[in-house]
């Protein structure tokens, strides 16, 4: 059993081998394409609803890329880690950073290259890494700081049923 579901495995890293080296915001893109290139984006509607449900906030890393799929929509959590555990194959720092809106929650990456972070959203395919750090007093486009740790098992994120603890706050 893991005990954080960012562990780089073999996977993790083989799949990074051909990034290896400086890494630039221009490399995160990279990553972030290389990692949706070993994934299907299912679509999410009635018929899976439940299904999603078992698997939201309970998967590693690793159990993701060999699964090879995420659901539209509700995929967020799932593409940080991954994301995440590959920064980490690469020796960089990282934040899973858990955000709200009104009633929407959703997650975001901050990656440090050099001595700057940088937040990415990696589950909007349109994103690129912006100079920064999400906080109380700097939202991310609207978005509310609401933890930040290691995955979302830091965050006390493991069951579907855990997203009362963001909406209490």
């Amino acid at each position: 059993m893991f005990n954080s579901q960012i562990e780089t495995t073999e996977e993790i890293n083989n799949l990074v081998e051909p990034i290896k080296g400086p890494i630039t915001p221009n490399k995160l893109l990279r990553l972030r394409d290389l990692m949706y290139s070993k994934i299907i984006v299912r679509p999410y509607n009635e018929t899976v609803k439940e299904a999603e449900k078992l698997i939201r906030w309970k998967r590693t890393a690793v159990e993701i890329l060999v699964d090879a799929y995420v659901y539209d929509g509700k995929a967020c959590t799932d593409l940080v880690v991954l994301f995440i555990a590959l920064c980490r194959a690469l020796d960089l720092e990282t934040n899973f950073v858990k955000v709200k809106k009104e009633n929407m929650v959703h997650s975001i990456a901050e990656v440090k290259l050099g001595n700057n972070w940088y937040i990415f959203d990696v589950s909007n395919k349109k994103s690129t890494p912006a100079k920064g750090s999400i906080t109380n007093k700097n939202p991310y486009q609207g978005w509310q700081l609401w933890k930040k740790g290691r995955d979302a098992w830091d965050l006390g994120l493991s069951d579907f049923e855990d997203i009362e603890k963001i909406n209490m706050k």
